[in-house]
């Protein structure tokens, strides 16, 4: 018997995500608890057809995720499947559980750096292969007509839920991969999230210095979001390396997944360049190997990879996009600009910036120089952050597609439409493209001078003015 379909814009291209009622009173079915266990069931069933039968399931810290993931699991057991529980997690503590467990299968209930009242689901059935749109439409067909019944009839082969603790065992893998060859001074700011609960043990057991800056764990996050991506959320930690000398100041987002970097000054880096750092000594290690990157990336990261011997190759934004595209090239690191960092060599190959924090302070302790110093050896350009604009869920792949077919128009042979449209012009380029969790579009700019950065911007935004679903407000953005 067919059942009413959860809302459509729940299931998006390598995730869900959506609204819970409680805090939100107009959300509906999105993310209650009844639809978290029809998930449940579903992606049981996904599991089950794939061979999978057991799933390892984590949650984050914000105040309902324990009671969603509980949710869920039910609707796993339900299906047939066996829940190894790990409690409260980042996300790349789920994906280690995987591996550490042997456990292909996994789901973490997180909001991610989603504002408060926003949850998802992050999920996996072949290790670093999380789910894309083919097995996410898969899944919201199982959740419509309802998984088939277990073999053997009603209550046959039922699952359960076994807890399992892999905390020490992260802790050591981190530790132990991310040992500095001298100490530094690291100011840690995890923004009252998830990582507040592991980032101070693991870089002290890793040899760091640690300056902790809102390490106490707190779902209502009093201090600012944990998202490295804001700016606004990076003003305590420039502050704070400063204050104290440090050699470095490393945030994270809620989940842990997400790495913002400061240099000694307090100076932003952005993860394009800290990928751009790390592919270098990687490079020295793997000759001609693959870097991939997505693209919202500087120009500067082809560039370098190119000139110190590496094939630099651009992908669709999205962890699942490119994690696929790093086992396909078969590359050791691959990264995005919103803070998402892989590291296949001496690690697992998932999205951790616990890890890629400690790897970049490897790479400066070896080299012996500031972090500024090394970056100045790069290729600069002048860079936008990352603007949002408001644009409805419903509406805003329709607007960039057709804001594509004006930018080919006018510029033809110069849009790269692998993920939205990225207009590569003379003095540097810009992208819009549809962001995958939220609804708005986002922006990318950069210019070999600030005057080209600002002709450019002023490019899109008179194309973006003509589109009315499209906010006018440009967030984020510095000017």
């Amino acid at each position: 018997m067919s059942v009413a379909p959860l809302k459509p814009t729940l299931f998006r291209e390598y995730d869900v995500r959506g609204r819970v009622p409680e805090v939100f009173a107009d959300a509906g079915d999105e993310l209650s608890d009844e639809a978290l266990a029809r998930l449940g069931r579903a992606f049981g069933a996904l599991a089950l057809a794939r061979g999978r039968s057991r799933v390892v399931l984590g949650h984050d810290l914000r105040t309902y995720s324990e009671r969603l993931k509980d949710c869920f699991a039910a609707g796993l057991v339900d299906a047939g499947v066996e829940v190894l529980d790990i409690g409260l997690a980042l996300s790349p503590t789920l994906y280690f559980a995987q591996v550490h467990l042997q456990c292909p299968a996994g789901v973490m209930l997180t909001a991610s750096h989603n504002p408060q009242g926003w949850s998802g689901l992050k999920m996996a059935l072949d290790g670093l292969r999380t789910l894309l749109r083919p097995e996410i439409e898969e899944l919201e067909a199982l959740c419509r007509r309802g998984p088939p019944p277990r073999p053997g009839g009603p209550g046959a082969g039922r699952g359960r839920v076994r807890r399992v603790d892999v905390r020490e065992a992260y802790l050591d893998a981190l530790a132990t991969r991310g040992r500095l060859s001298r100490p530094l001074k690291v100011v840690l700011d995890p923004g009252n999230g998830t990582a507040a609960c592991f980032c101070e043990e693991a870089y002290r057991r890793a040899g760091a210095e640690v300056v902790p800056l809102f390490c106490e764990p707190d779902p209502t996050f009093p201090n600012h979001f944990p998202n490295p991506s804001e700016l606004a959320a990076r003003t305590a930690i420039r502050a704070a390396v400063a204050a104290h000398g440090a050699d470095l100041g490393l945030s994270f987002d809620g989940d842990g997944d997400r790495l913002g970097v400061q240099d000694e000054q307090g100076r932003d880096v952005n993860a394009d360049y800290v990928l751009l750092l790390l592919a270098r000594a990687v490079l020295a290690r793997h000759p001609g190997a693959a870097v991939v990157y997505d693209v919202k990336c500087t120009q500067a990261l082809e560039e370098d990879v190119r000139a110190h011997g590496g094939r630099p190759v651009m992908w669709k934004t999205g962890h699942s996009w490119i994690k696929r595209k790093m086992l396909e090239e078969d590359a050791p690191i691959a990264g995005e600009r919103s803070g998402h960092l892989f590291v296949r060599d001496g690690y697992y190959g998932f999205d951790d910036a616990l890890f890629a924090g400690l790897r970049l302070a490897q790479v400066v302790a070896a080299a012996g120089r500031p972090l500024g110093a090394l970056l100045e050896t790069a290729p600069r350009y002048v860079g936008s952050p990352e603007i949002h604009l408001d644009c409805p869920d419903e509406v805003k792949y329709a607007v960039v597609t057709r804001l594509l077919a004006e930018f080919e128009a006018a510029y033809p042979g110069q849009v790269n439409a692998v993920n939205g449209a990225r207009v590569r012009f003379a003095d540097g380029w810009g992208l819009v493209r549809a962001s995958s969790n939220l609804p708005e579009l986002v922006l990318v700019f950069e210019g070999r001078t600030a005057p080209a950065l600002e002709r450019i911007k002023a490019e899109f935004r008179a194309r973006l003015a003509r589109h009315p679903e499209v906010g006018a407000t440009w967030h984020n953005d510095e000017a």
